[in-house]
């Protein structure tokens, strides 16, 4: 079955991507699930799926979790997903991207020629009031964007790299993060009917390529020092960024 190739190696790929550097599943999986499945079977495979890859990765790094900061973006960010839901939704989310993409590009050029880093994770165990301000306004603003266009990473993506350089810790914060709002979102396709007997099905192509992807991204892991993983991640942000601008380009110039 050549559809159900297609979800095995998206899964592949994405689960191994995400392993690597802690995100970036949708980006690299929705394309391809799309192309093969269409938009209505791949949202709710991949948030039933993705959530095994944030387990695997946040059982990998729970030594180095970090529960105030990850708490810090996941309960403002229950309060934003109802007002994105309510407001934002049916706006220009064209216009978003371009913006979101802007933003994720210009940050990973910055921190290319940036070495500086707030770790906080060498005897730093309070957090300053500017870094709890943006770390609320991070995970709120990544509620809305979730709750109106399914686009919560860039937000705490950008925040957490910028306060915790330790692979560990940067990994588990985001796993935390996705997971609890990967439970919000799984709930919102269950209730809207969408887990289908189809969701189901090609759910058994996806998670074989998912669990090969991933036991891959972590033995790909071992070999990351801090400088390496940080590259990693600087790139990924980039290529995030650009993954956001790419179809705006495509329907300007097509």
């Amino acid at each position: 079955m050549i559809d159900g190739s297609f979800v095995f190696f998206a899964f592949l790929i994405a689960s191994f991507v995400h392993a690597t550097t802690g995100f970036g599943s949708a980006l690299v999986g929705m394309p391809i699930l799309v192309f093969a499945i269409g938009l209505q079977i791949s949202a709710p495979l991949l948030a039933l799926l993705g959530q095994i890859v944030n387990l695997g990765v946040l059982w990998q790094n729970w030594k180095n979790l970090d529960w105030r900061l990850a708490l810090l973006l996941i309960i403002p960010s229950i309060f934003g997903v109802p007002i994105g839901l309510l407001l934002l939704k049916g706006g220009n989310e064209t216009f978003l991207n371009a913006i979101l993409g802007i933003i994720l590009i210009s940050y990973g050029v910055y921190s290319f020629f940036s070495k500086t880093t707030q770790n906080m994770d060498e005897g730093a165990s309070i957090l300053n009031r500017a870094q709890l301000f943006l770390g609320a306004t991070a995970g709120f603003c990544a509620g809305i964007l979730g709750g109106a266009y399914n686009a919560n990473g860039p937000p705490v993506i950008i925040y957490t790299s910028y306060i915790h350089s330790d692979k560990g810790s940067f990994r588990s914060i985001l796993q935390a993060f996705f997971l609890i709002n990967g439970f919000v979102i799984i709930a919102g396709h269950a209730f809207a009917g969408l887990i289908t007997k189809d969701v189901l099905f090609y759910s058994l192509f996806g998670l074989p390529g998912l669990v090969l992807g991933m036991l891959i991204g972590f033995y790909i892991d071992r070999f990351l020092t801090p400088q390496r993983f940080r590259k990693v991640v600087i790139t990924g942000i980039i290529i995030l960024g650009t993954g956001l601008l790419i179809p705006i380009f495509y329907s300007v110039l097509f």
